[in-house]
């Protein structure tokens, strides 16, 4: 009896146990395997913008756009805003990129000098100008004509851009010292959008932000009290130039007060705070004579206060995306709503 007693037990507890594994391998198949469903912020819509709770916040001290990525930037009295960015007659922000002949992106971390090129366009060309060097002329009407699509990496991001020709080509290698091309976005509907893994830190992040070569947003903001906080910490000279945003306030708070800043409206336009930036070796480099810093100042003291939840790369000033667009102009008010407690630092 005993002998059965204890055989029944065992086939029991085999059956408990092959059941529980069965039910916990459905629920993996059926749950755990499927795609986790993201859950974005929709974007605001004209009528909910007026029932915002909105503050004044500063306002815009210079709009710039940098019409080749990590080359020198071009201040406009105003813009319009557009998903990919600022744009200013024919300008558009980040329109065109430098790579290699394997398709890789250069930018003036690599060649600091990069910086000392500096674009304009008028009447469809782009014209190039870099120091002790003939200019270089693009026109643009015929680079779309002759349509050369090549492949081009923005970090792990894969796009593609229209070849500016072997005649920009030619100028870039006297000029850097490199084999290179130059690549023209033109009208192709940008394939980059915002990597929304990190939505759960940045709520306001969404799939469909579109950019086109900048690093990772279409907007930059910064406010002249944060760089003016910073340049008292270190010895070297900075300027707001050197951290490339393309709209710069004026606050009317202290230095930082962007980073609780949730929607910011200028004009018509309103844009998302979407995440805090991250600052690199760029930073380090004179945004007018392309020099780096040799104790790679501001960097370095950057690091030692600006670091978010022990990243080892510091933040200064928000990236933005657009929700409503609009014109924006040098001297706007602006005007911001702000998260309930300060999500970051």
């Amino acid at each position: 009896m005993a002998e059965m007693a204890s055989r029944d037990i065992i086939i029991t507890t085999t059956l408990i146990t092959t059941g529980i594994a069965v039910l916990t391998l459905l629920y993996w198949v059926t749950f755990k395997r499927q795609p986790h469903k993201t859950v974005m912020r929709p974007r605001k819509k004209r009528d909910e913008v007026k029932d915002m709770k909105w503050e004044p916040a500063g306002r815009v001290a210079k709009l710039r756009i940098y019409p080749v990525k990590s080359c020198s930037g071009i201040t406009v009295p105003s813009a319009q805003t557009d998903l990919c960015g600022l744009m200013h007659a024919e300008v558009v922000d980040r329109s065109f990129v430098i790579c290699n002949y394997k398709g890789a992106m250069i930018t003036a971390r690599m060649i600091p000098s990069m910086l000392r090129i500096h674009p304009s366009i008028e009447d469809n060309v782009l014209t190039l100008k870099y120091p002790g060097v003939e200019d270089l002329t693009v026109d643009l009407s015929q680079v779309k004509k002759t349509n050369e699509i090549v492949a081009v990496n923005i970090w792990t991001d894969k796009t593609s851009g229209l070849c500016c020709g072997e005649e920009a080509s030619s100028w870039l290698h006297a000029v850097l010292g490199r084999r290179c091309r130059l690549l023209y976005h033109a009208d192709f509907p940008s394939p980059r959008t915002a990597d929304i893994r990190n939505i759960e830190k940045y709520p306001l992040l969404r799939d469909d932000d579109h950019f086109l070569y900048t690093d990772g947003a279409a907007f930059m903001l910064m406010t002249v009290q944060s760089v003016a906080d910073l340049q008292r910490r270190v010895q070297c000279q900075i300027a707001a130039e050197n951290f490339r945003p393309t709209i710069l306030i004026e606050a009317k708070n202290g230095p930082y007060d962007e980073d609780s800043w949730e929607y910011v409206m200028i004009g018509e336009a309103v844009f998302r705070n979407i995440s805090p930036c991250t600052r690199c070796i760029f930073t380090t480099i004179d945004h007018e004579t392309g020099h780096k810093d040799p104790n790679q100042e501001p960097l370095r003291t950057l690091k030692t206060y600006r670091c978010i939840g022990g990243d080892k790369d510091p933040h200064l000033g928000i990236n933005l995306a657009l929700d409503l667009p609009g014109l924006i102009s040098e001297g706007d008010e602006i005007f911001v709503t702000r998260t309930v407690k300060n999500k970051w630092f």
